[in-house]
């Protein structure tokens, strides 16, 4: 994977492009609440669970961004995601976001893979997010998304 901040950014923002999320970030500590919570919605096509609508202190953010990190790990992947929390992408830890940017990046292109290979199944679109069917394989997601982020170590 990526390895300067510089590379992170651009990361980052080929995300938020490929998601329609009409915003840039020019620096990593720019990812906070707002862009991981637009990333789950437009990637999951769903709100993210237990969200606090307007947040009105750094807590709120951290409980939002800890809320998105939950539902990846316990209703999507199926794995520990302990080493991210919601507080130290709030305080803008920069591990901490080029870890959760790594995790929707891995997931964006697997569920962008499993869309081109179902495309010819239009009737199972929903919604004009990027999750168009219904995974009826979400007991693979996990090792999947494993394989796809070991083959990624392996070419970089």
């Amino acid at each position: 994977m990526a390895g300067s901040e510089a590379e992170w950014v651009t990361i980052a923002n080929n995300l938020l492009f490929k998601c329609h999320i009409h915003l840039r970030i020019h620096e990593l500590q720019d990812c906070d609440a707002n862009v991981f919570i637009a990333l789950y919605q437009s990637i999951l096509g769903e709100k993210v669970p237990d969200l606090i609508a307007i947040p009105r202190s750094q807590e709120d953010d951290a409980h939002n961004v800890q809320a998105v990190i939950d539902s990846l790990a316990l209703d999507y992947l199926q794995v520990s995601l302990s080493h991210i929390t919601g507080e130290n992408i709030v305080k803008r830890d920069k591990e901490s976001i080029k870890n959760l940017l790594e995790i929707f990046d891995g997931l964006l292109e697997y569920l962008t893979e499993r869309i081109s290979e179902t495309s010819h199944e239009k009737s199972k679109f929903k919604n004009g997010n990027l999750v168009w069917f219904t995974f009826y394989d979400m007991s693979l997601l996990p090792f999947i998304f494993l394989c796809i982020f070991l083959h990624r170590k392996q070419i970089h």
